[in-house]
């Protein structure tokens, strides 16, 4: 009886001890949790700021659009120089660079439509000036400068491109 008696008081303190451990596991996997909710609240806090953020700025208007031609007017420039400029060192990261802007103006649903090389045709919503060029095959039109670019913005043209044409008619 009494080895029975010590088998039940060790079995009931076994049993105890498990209890005990699995109460302190969950006690932790609770504090665990607490601190993920608190986690998940922060970054909540933060996407609720940032939104607040972009809608402040996009009431405020962001940047004017005469700052935008601007900066494209600069972009034009450079594309003007480097498209009659020869191979130079530096040249690939002039372009990298002119490649970063326009993916940031894209960031702003503008777009630059390239026209710089390209045939010329008729019917092309641009302001031409057309310019005799002997070294192009004969019958071809190539648009060789760019004076003011064609800017789309959300697929719309608001702003006509000044182009100049070489022909060789």
């Amino acid at each position: 009886m009494t080895t029975t008696l010590v088998f039940t008081i060790a079995f009931a303190a076994i049993m105890f001890v498990v209890a005990v451990a699995n109460r302190l596991k969950c006690h932790r996997l609770l504090i665990k949790l607490a601190e993920k909710k608190t986690v998940v609240k922060e970054s909540e806090k933060e996407k609720k700021l940032l939104k607040e953020e972009i809608l402040r700025l996009s009431k405020k208007g962001g940047i004017s659009e005469s700052t935008v031609f601007s900066f494209i007017n600069e972009i034009t420039r450079i594309e003007n120089n480097l498209y009659h400029m020869q191979e130079v060192p530096g040249r690939k990261q002039i372009s990298k660079a002119l490649d970063r802007m326009k993916m940031a103006l894209q960031a702003e649903d503008y777009t630059i439509v390239p026209l710089l090389g390209t045939p010329y045709k008729e019917g092309m919503q641009v302001s031409a000036l057309f310019v005799p060029d002997e070294s192009l095959p004969e019958g071809k039109s190539i648009i060789t400068s760019v004076q003011r670019a064609q800017v789309n913005r959300a697929g719309r043209m608001i702003q006509a491109a000044n182009v100049t044409v070489g022909q060789n008619i």
